[in-house]
């Protein structure tokens, strides 16, 4: 596992030099240094951002803010699990980064967002919304993915329903928000609604 991630995260930084998108070469550095531990399913720490990053390459060209959807996906967790604060990602990558890093984040300083206000602000109608509604929708899907491994049953089933109550739904809205990204939302739902059917089939859920 641990070579494989090492291949992937390689090909990923080739891949984002040959696109110049420098930036986001720059914010996955960053965020690499911090995230250098393991997750519950015991995969490196940073994987979880690599494998975003894989997927979002694949819809590339259907994101309005291409280089900073990247940028995003590497810092999301920055500030909510390794207290950066929100004026040190603006100084590092800019506005736009900042407000996409911003809407990703739930608790920040302490102070943790409802669920409500938390998805609305996804669906904003502004620029950050756009690559934040985007990325949020790869972390569900990987969080999805992996939660096998390090979730217990009863979060697996919270995790879920928190899916089909908050994150499909602001997919849906962001969507119609945000039209000239829609094949993108499509895909993440598509993959979302998958992922939760193989899990209802594989527990015998109805």
């Amino acid at each position: 596992m641990k070579e494989n991630y090492e291949k992937q995260k390689i090909a990923l930084r080739f891949w984002l030099l040959g696109r110049n998108y420098l930036k986001a070469v720059e914010a996955m550095n960053f965020a690499e240094k911090f995230h250098d531990g393991t997750r519950k399913d015991g995969s490196h720490e940073f994987s979880h951002q690599v494998s975003q990053a894989l997927l979002a390459k694949t819809l590339e060209s259907s994101f309005e803010f291409k280089e900073e959807v990247f940028c995003v996906i590497f810092l999301h967790d920055i500030c909510e699990d390794k207290f950066i604060s929100y004026e040190q990602i603006e100084k590092l990558f800019g506005t736009l980064v900042r407000r996409g890093v911003e809407l990703m984040t739930k608790v920040y300083q302490g102070v943790k967002l409802p669920n409500d206000i938390y998805y609305g602000n996804l669906t904003n109608l502004e620029d950050g919304a756009k690559i934040a509604s985007v990325c949020k929708g790869f972390d569900r899907v990987h969080n999805l993915m992996s939660m096998l491994g390090g979730f217990t049953p009863e979060k697996q089933v919270s995790y879920i329903q928190e899916t089909k109550d908050f994150t499909i739904p602001m997919l849906k809205l962001a969507r119609r928000n945000f039209p000239s990204q829609e094949c993108v939302y499509e895909n993440i739902k598509f993959i979302m609604m998958n992922q939760i059917q193989l899990y209802n089939a594989l527990n015998k859920v109805a």
